[in-house]
């Protein structure tokens, strides 16, 4: 493990993982296999663990065993007619993890690893924040509940159940057979078949996935999950469908257009293209800048981009990332304004598209 990781910080998500686990197996989590792993990744110097703990009363000796901290969040409560009947608002547990993950990157330089016990896709952008201050983030989340896309933004998912000493699936002896399952998979549960919900689920399938142990046809290493799938689609097993910022892998007998819930209504052999920035670039380029309030710096759109990227919404080189932004600027794209020795930018929703190339 390298230098930067030697110390380690755990923040756990307790009502997420406690659901999930409940649902799933019917029984508590297991903190000890948890704790048995984060520890793999160094010393252990930071395990908090968020929830209203007047709900949970028998857990928090649990969680002091184990050298965790439980970190009170309290449920607020409203009358919701004049029967004075009441429901709970939904607690501010992501607010306070969040926070006091923030806190940490800032104040605690020489944790270098981070591990999120949840399966909640709120918790990308914290991710996304602690992966560009060069740390390395885990999350732990568990198969079926964990969101697809909270897995990809990590630099490394496993899964609960993997920690356990339930028995996983044998995987089987075809990883291309494997997709297909996973295919059929996200059907069952009513997932879309997206190439993030995909790898997590082959990654349930198999005990464990990354497509880099694997090679082409032709003897090459895949670099991306959106390869592997690809060389699927080469063999004739499934195929890719592309619709505005979305990919969608269908089996090959089926009509992705009758079945996809994201196809657009004209949809161009140009901005089908893959590869390159063309017409479906820039249109994610303008969509995910209108998501900016204010206007902001050339390395938060950059790092934006990027993170469109690691979720396979777009497939650009760092390079061609950076020639974007400045294409947009030069072409009136994007406003600048400075605040004393830094330029920011904004999207001037009046300006056309660059046009491809």
């Amino acid at each position: 493990m390298a230098d930067n990781r030697k110390d380690v910080a755990v923040f756990i998500d307790f009502e997420n993982i406690y659901i999930s686990v409940q649902h799933k197996y019917d029984a508590d989590p297991n903190f000890e296999y948890v704790m048995d792993k984060c520890a793999e990744y160094g010393r252990i110097t930071i395990a908090r663990a968020y929830a209203d703990w007047y709900r949970y009363p028998r857990v928090t000796s649990a969680l002091y065993a184990h050298s965790i901290e439980p970190m009170y969040v309290p449920t607020y409560y409203y009358e919701r007619d004049k029967s004075h009947s009441s429901s709970a608002i939904k607690n501010s547990v992501d607010i306070h993890l969040c926070i006091d993950a923030i806190k940490t990157l800032y104040g605690y330089p020489s944790i270098g690893s981070y591990v999120l016990v949840t399966g909640d896709r709120d918790f990308i952008p914290v991710v996304n924040t602690i992966r560009q201050y060069g740390k390395w983030v885990v999350v732990i989340g568990v198969g079926g509940a964990a969101s697809s896309h909270l897995a990809q933004s990590a630099d490394e998912f496993i899964l609960y159940e993997h920690l356990t000493d339930e028995e996983v699936k044998k995987a089987p002896q075809d990883i291309y057979e494997a997709l297909v399952e996973a295919i059929n998979l996200a059907r069952q549960r009513d997932n879309v078949s997206t190439m993030a919900t995909l790898k997590l689920l082959m990654m349930e399938i198999l005990g464990g996935f990354d497509e880099k142990e694997y090679k082409d046809s032709e003897g090459r290493p895949f670099t991306k999950f959106k390869g592997f799938v690809r060389e699927a689609e080469r063999r004739g097993l499934v195929q890719i469908f592309t619709s505005g910022t979305v990919h969608e892998v269908f089996l090959p007998e089926e009509d992705p257009r009758a079945l996809s819930q994201f196809v657009s209504e004209v949809v161009s052999e140009e901005e089908e293209a893959v590869g390159g920035i063309g017409p479906r670039e820039w249109r994610i380029f303008r969509d995910m800048m209108r998501q900016f309030d204010e206007p902001v710096r050339f390395v938060q759109i950059f790092s934006a981009l990027r993170g469109l990227r690691n979720t396979e919404v777009i497939d650009l080189s760092n390079a061609e990332i950076k020639e974007m932004i400045k294409r947009g600027i030069r072409e009136g794209l994007l406003i600048r304004t400075t605040r004393g020795a830094h330029g920011f930018y904004q999207l001037d929703p009046s300006s056309p598209v660059p046009s491809a190339g």
